[in-house]
């Protein structure tokens, strides 16, 4: 897949094949719980919720797409800056997505405040670190030469805290029970946590073989990095959030109150 060859046309073809599998991937647990998942609570708690669980996606596809990863694959530079722009976008858009998940939920439900508290359940204050972590992450990478951290170290303890973060999301998830208490839907979960972790620790230890470079043709004019893909992402994750908070439940699915509030929203 990253064989860039020098011609346009397959230079765009790979770029937007890359750009939709990304959103295929971060988007595929929002449709498999909107058409098997649990009856919806209510349509702007659910979008919050859907919210969340882009989020998530893009968590566990953010150490893929790094191109400290997809180098051994490819001499490509268009290539790898495009993996780099949309690593960097994709990880405001996470934390966007976060911050709209939490700040949605207080809104709609007070209670909610009470999991933001120390005394919270280990599964909400896991989702807060994850939270703490990513936030981390970004300012650490933007304002790393700042800090004179050298790169060595700091591309460790990156790694370590998405790691670290990439766990505690886990433990959110299945500790919240609702979305995620049927075997088939932690499935779903360990499957959209497991995979892009795995992968990467795969490729860490084992990198793969080198694709044979495309043929050679005059350098095109180099591009500053392109907002318009950052955009692109919100735009459709959002409408896809929509999408999951209004899509209808089938009548069986029904559980015989809401759960686990039994007279109004979720927590």
């Amino acid at each position: 897949m990253l064989s860039v060859g020098a011609e346009a046309g397959g230079w765009r073809r790979w770029r937007w094949g890359l750009v939709g599998a990304v959103l295929l991937y971060a988007l595929a647990p929002l449709v498999a719980l909107a058409l098997r998942g649990p009856v919806g609570v209510d349509p702007w708690w659910d979008y919050c919720m859907g919210l969340g669980l882009a989020a998530t996606g893009a968590l566990a596809l953010l150490p893929l797409l790094s191109a400290r990863w997809w180098a051994p694959r490819t001499r490509a530079a268009d290539a790898l800056r495009l993996v780099q722009q949309l690593h960097r976008q994709l990880s405001y858009l996470l934390l966007g997505l976060l911050l709209a998940h939490v700040a949605g939920l207080v809104l709609l439900e007070t209670r909610v405040l009470d999991y933001l508290l120390p005394t919270a359940p280990g599964y909400m204050l896991a989702g807060l670190g994850a939270l703490v972590l990513v936030l981390v992450l970004i300012l650490s990478a933007r304002y790393r030469a700042r800090l004179r951290w050298a790169n060595p170290g700091w591309r460790r303890w990156h790694a370590a805290m998405s790691c670290v973060a990439v766990g505690l999301t886990g433990w959110h998830l299945v500790g919240s029970a609702y979305w995620f208490a049927t075997p088939g839907a932690l499935a779903a979960g360990g499957w959209l946590l497991g995979v892009p972790t795995l992968l990467s620790l795969a490729w860490h230890r084992w990198p793969p073989a080198r694709l044979p470079a495309g043929p050679t043709s005059a350098a095109a004019p180099r591009r500053s990095p392109a907002p318009a893909w950052g955009w692109l992402l919100s735009v459709i994750v959002l409408g896809a959030s929509a999408w999951f908070a209004y899509a209808p439940t089938p009548a069986q699915d029904l559980p015989p109150r809401p759960y686990p509030c039994p007279a109004g929203r979720c927590l």
